[in-house]
């Protein structure tokens, strides 16, 4: 190999191009066989050679032209639990039925290749598809079958390992930073992980790895957007990196005429809307607890008031949102079990949520409310399989299922009160939220409450009507006062009368 000149300093390149299915390895300096740090298949594990892959594949998503996920909503997709099988054909299979839910796409969580023994937390080759799950070929498949069941495909690129010792990456450059990433919280050892290098000495070598694996996403699979760690983004340069990687986003969505999203999250972001609301619930609405939530509508939600100083990593990835807003989406909501299997979770600060109801029979309640608060705040939103069991078929989870898809219905009504003020009002055992034509009551108590909407709402409450209700038997409207049973929630608007399709 030699160096390829002034114009790429520091690069080398082959003259010849090696074939599909070539197995090769780099000796740099003499030193021992190491794959390809943007290695695209790896029959042989991570660390044995890379193999040239054939990329030549029959796309059949011609009519598909994108989503605009800036307030979509999203499920997220755990390729190893979400099926018995464990594989992306296995998931693809599902796509249908998630249309059907009324959701703009599904939001892959990490595929990226790792040592099935080690675990992801030693390192991942971000540029190849774990062959377990199906490899490359089945995540084309998967974004294909997808697009054509009119799903957008989110993949969320686990960043926080792309430099792990283990890897090998510094024999090539300069790829790891000198200060270092924590472990996870939950993580079963204390190993922490190398920064990728942003902004030191030989950073561009690393921008350029992380945005050639990015364009490979949206560019050769289609994908329509990625998620991304800011916290493992860092960076102190004048250009901050977030929005060099917008950049490159819109210019691909420009030139193939299908937007291309970032969504940018990270430790103690999206979790914040579903953590307040979890403890409103676990203290029965006490009064400390709503005034979290309410500092969190006037700080986070539109429209609004300006949020308190956020740490400095947020604050850059702020500034980049800012500065390539058509293609950065830095505000999402993310239901608990969504979170568990990103590369930031930390376990302890999530919320727990019940697989089965609680002894006093709460816990699905608990999981109808924290999604009514999740899809009809108008954020940009990602749900679980905890709280939309689509694979399961037992009578709680179809009943989940059929509230989240009767929410799906209203939430167009509730974005277009984006522009409204959140209003909260509370009493004992009872805590209403009102913007613009929407309002939602939720009943902390285990007994059935009336709730005096005139109290609660500045509208005369003549105008409201129910729009949905987990406990649609049990709730009724007379006059001026609301009849909820207790760990209920109700959505109402003034807009329009009942539909048919009011149940819980």
């Amino acid at each position: 190999m030699r160096l390829v000149g002034a114009h790429e300093p520091g690069y080398w390149r082959a003259d010849d191009h090696l074939a599909p299915g070539t197995d090769y390895a780099f000796s740099v300096d003499g030193g021992p066989a190491l794959p390809d740090p943007c290695s695209t298949l790896l029959p042989q594990g991570l660390h044995g050679p890379s193999r040239v892959l054939d990329e030549d594949f029959t796309w059949h998503d011609h009519a598909w032209r994108g989503a605009d996920l800036g307030r979509g909503v999203l499920l997220h997709v755990d390729v190893a639990t979400f099926t018995t099988e464990g594989t992306l054909d296995a998931a693809a299979a599902l796509l249908p039925q998630l249309a059907r839910l009324g959701v703009d796409g599904v939001e892959l969580a990490p595929v990226a290749a790792f040592d099935q023994r080690a675990g992801p937390e030693a390192g991942v080759r971000i540029f190849a598809v774990h062959e377990p799950y199906g490899g490359p070929y089945a995540l084309q498949r998967f974004v294909d079958a997808a697009h054509q069941a009119g799903l957008a495909v989110v993949l969320d690129l686990p960043h926080r390992w792309a430099a792990a010792d283990a890897l090998g990456l510094h024999a090539f450059g300069p790829y790891a930073a000198g200060s270092r990433l924590g472990p996870r919280a939950d993580a079963p050892g204390d190993d922490d992980a190398p920064r990728i290098n942003l902004d030191a000495s030989g950073s561009r070598g690393a921008r350029d790895f992380l945005i050639a694996d990015a364009r490979r996403w949206l560019d050769e699979y289609h994908v329509d957007g990625l998620l991304l760690d800011v916290e493992a983004l860092v960076d102190r340069s004048a250009v901050p990196f977030l929005a060099e990687l917008a950049d490159m986003a819109h210019d691909i969505g420009a030139q193939s005429g299908r937007p291309r999203t970032l969504l940018a999250d990270g430790p103690g972001r999206s979790d914040r809307l579903t953590t307040a609301v979890h403890q409103i619930l676990a203290q029965r609405g006490r009064a400390a607890s709503v005034d979290v939530l309410r500092h969190l509508a006037d700080s986070v939600f539109p429209p609004g008031t300006t949020p308190t100083r956020p740490p400095s990593a947020r604050r850059r990835a702020d500034r980049a949102t800012a500065r390539s807003a058509s293609a950065l989406v830095g505000d999402l909501t993310r239901l608990p079990a969504a979170a568990r299997t990103v590369p930031w979770s930390h376990l302890q600060d999530a919320p727990a949520v019940a697989r089965t109801p609680a002894a006093d029979g709460t816990g699905i309640d608990d999981r109808a409310a924290l999604l009514a608060f999740a899809i009809l705040v108008g954020t940009p939103l990602v749900l679980d399989t905890e709280h939309v069991p689509v694979s399961e078929h037992d009578a709680g989870a179809e009943r989940l299922v059929g509230w989240a898809r009767h929410l799906l219905t209203l939430r167009p009504s509730s974005l277009a009160d984006l522009a409204q003020p959140v209003e909260l009002s509370s009493g004992p055992g009872v805590l209403v939220a009102r913007r613009g034509s929407s309002a939602l009551a939720l009943v902390t108590a285990l007994d059935p409450v009336e709730i005096e909407l005139e109290r609660h709402l500045t509208t005369p409450a003549s105008s409201w009507r129910i729009a949905a209700s987990w406990d649609r038997a049990g709730t009724h409207l007379l006059a001026d006062r609301l009849q909820v049973p207790g760990r209920a929630v109700v959505v109402l608007r003034t807009d329009s009368e009942p539909t048919g399709d009011e149940r819980g």
